[in-house]
């Protein structure tokens, strides 16, 4: 009887030593693969970076607010942008809180395609008749918003883009919150 003891033992220890060896190899690659490797030094950067102050980069195309008694809000330029013949935007809001109600260019000669056919999306294109220089600070246009609920709402600019020369060139650019 004592045997059979001796035996199980034996397999309990060979057992355990297996899978501590096994679990020893596991952590020794995974060390391995953190610390000896390019993504141990994006983690560590990371880590760093996350409490450092955040640094406010203005991108090229942003809306600002009038502080007026409506909700009117200025697309801007942060940019200069030189012989532009066409500017396009897409909007995005929450259609439940805002309701975009009008959008004006501010250029006289400029005429404004609306394209949309979802209520939360809403696309436009500014084709200006003979190519301008839009200079940095700028007003582009004005877009009035009526509100349906007094809270707060942000507005997203999805895609900015702008044809110069028949070229199309991508802009940057920053959400707002109102």
């Amino acid at each position: 009887m004592s045997d059979i003891f001796k035996d199980y033992k034996k397999q309990k220890v060979r057992r355990n030593f297996t899978i501590i060896s096994l679990s020893l190899i596991f952590a020794l690659s995974i060390n391995f693969f953190l610390f000896d490797t390019n993504t141990w030094k994006k983690l560590q950067t990371s880590v760093v970076n996350y409490n450092t102050p955040k640094v406010e980069v203005k991108k090229d195309v942003y809306f600002e607010s009038t502080w007026s008694w409506t909700d009117v809000l200025n697309l801007k330029s942060w940019t200069n942008l030189s012989n532009v013949s066409e500017l396009r935007l897409s909007i995005l809001f929450n259609p439940e809180t805002l309701k975009l109600a009008d959008f004006v260019a501010e250029d006289k000669n400029a005429e404004i395609v609306k394209i949309s056919n979802t209520p939360w999306i809403f696309l436009f294109n500014i084709k200006y008749k003979n190519p301008v220089n839009i200079k940095s600070w700028e007003v582009i246009s004005k877009s009035f918003f009526n509100r349906i609920k007094e809270e707060k709402n942000t507005i997203n600019l999805a895609q900015t883009l702008f044809v110069s020369d028949k070229k199309e060139y991508e802009l940057t650019n920053e959400s707002i919150e109102f």
